[in-house]
């Protein structure tokens, strides 16, 4: 199982040049691969082109670009850049956001996310793929040629957690990336039911990667506090509520992994087993401020790859 590194709601350098260095450092420290949200501050898509000219072999990855603040040619656009730029080291993880934030945040109207991504899925999918595209649907509309010679081939994965987005996963994308979602869920639901929809529409096993907050520390119960000063918000979100639900706990602190490192490599070694086949990482201090908490995370993290 590869495991990479994720920058979120923490983590990032927050500059240009300092998550270009991050994605280097990630690199040099041998980790598999680099994620991070693409919401708010710096497009880190276009981060993530500029980083792949100074780096060879990490991967990099969106977890999540939101589909509605691009209409899908743009979408296609930037990231066949962007893989181009990265000689096939770039995936496009994308997803609807959340209602709250579309709404309140976008001034747009939220509704019918699973038929919006099947459709956005659809005109970037056949971009990606052939350079053109035709479609009239319900929700959007593309009529487009791409005249580039370059047509990389550009992995898709979207942040899947309901029936209907793990459907479309399955058949339209190459996998799913996760938040908020445990070993149980990951086991008995989304795996199981990505798989069926993939398998159902011939396509090969998909990709689940699964993004954890992570703190390497003796001090539990502190960390477990901080946890829930990072986390707890998105408690409040319906999709991760629901994944929180099934996991049969209560906030959204309990989803974080926090232990020594026996105990961190267990629960690792748990969300392979439970069909994980990418772990991204995000990194928490178990105190505000605390760097040797994050450096010992990283150092426990740096062994064991390759190795679960």
């Amino acid at each position: 199982m590869d495991i990479g590194l994720f920058i979120g709601s923490i983590g990032s350098a927050g500059t240009l040049k300092g998550q270009i260095s991050q994605i280097i450092e990630a690199e040099k420290d041998g980790f598999d691969s680099f994620w991070a949200a693409h919401i708010m501050d710096l497009d880190v898509m276009t981060m993530m082109s500029m980083a792949a000219k100074e780096t060879k072999r990490i991967k990099m990855g969106t977890a999540v670009t939101p589909t509605f603040l691009r209409h899908p040619i743009a979408m296609a656009q930037q990231a066949i850049t962007v893989q181009a730029s990265a000689q096939g080291r770039f995936t496009l993880g994308m997803g609807v956001s959340h209602k709250p934030v579309v709404e309140n945040r976008f001034g747009l109207e939220f509704k019918k996310p699973a038929k919006h991504m099947k459709e956005y899925l659809t005109i970037v999918n056949s971009l990606s793929t052939y350079g053109e595209v035709k479609h009239q649907g319900e929700i959007h509309t593309a009529f487009s040629e791409f005249t580039s010679m370059e047509k990389p081939i550009l992995p898709i994965v979207i942040a899947a957690l309901g029936d209907l987005m793990l459907k479309n996963a399955g058949e339209l994308a190459d996998g799913t990336v996760t938040w908020m979602t445990g070993p149980e869920t990951i086991r008995n639901h989304i795996v199981p039911k990505i798989t069926k929809a993939a398998h159902d529409s011939d396509r090969t096993s998909p990709r689940v990667i699964v993004c954890l907050p992570v703190c390497v520390t003796e001090e539990k119960n502190i960390a477990f506090k901080e946890a829930s000063k990072y986390f707890g918000r998105y408690a409040e979100l319906p999709s991760y509520r629901a994944m929180i639900t099934r996991e049969n706990a209560e906030s959204a602190a309990e989803l974080a992994v926090i232990g020594n490192e026996q105990e961190i490599e267990e629960k690792l070694r748990n969300y392979s087993d439970a069909g994980a086949t990418e772990i991204a990482v995000q990194i928490f201090p178990d105190k505000l401020g605390n760097k040797e908490s994050i450096l010992r995370t990283r150092d426990a993290l740096k062994k064991l790859i390759g190795k679960i």
